[in-house]
């Protein structure tokens, strides 16, 4: 059972920009010193939705841009296929997490983020 809900993005629709758009900072499972550093988190998407959407983690208590990292296996989409809406599990115990995503087509309703 999650300790935390958190809304990470919500609603963001198509755009035509080429570079990736990073959300707000969120505080992750290891701001608050939980051991498990179990997270969930749940990518809302259109029915059309192409783009690609991943979560960055960092250790830093004050992170800059340099410090953000790609978090393994959370990446959905290619940025040329249909993407359904889905989840991802993953293990860590960030300080901080955000969502980075390029969005070409469709909409992000809501991403979601458990812990």
């Amino acid at each position: 059972m999650p300790v935390t809900a958190i809304t990470v993005q919500s609603q963001f629709s198509a755009d035509s920009s080429s570079a990736f758009t990073y959300t707000d900072k969120v505080k992750a499972d290891g701001y608050y010193g939980n051991s498990d550093g179990f997270h969930t988190v749940s990518y809302i998407l259109s029915s059309d939705f192409v783009g690609i959407i991943k979560m960055q983690g960092t250790l830093a208590s004050e992170p800059t841009a340099s410090d953000w990292f790609d978090i393994d296996d959370t990446t959905v989409g290619d940025g040329s296929s249909v993407v359904a809406s889905t989840y991802k599990n993953f293990t860590g115990n960030f300080i901080w997490v955000r969502s980075a995503f390029k969005c070409t087509t469709g909409s992000i309703t809501k991403i979601q983020l458990n812990y």
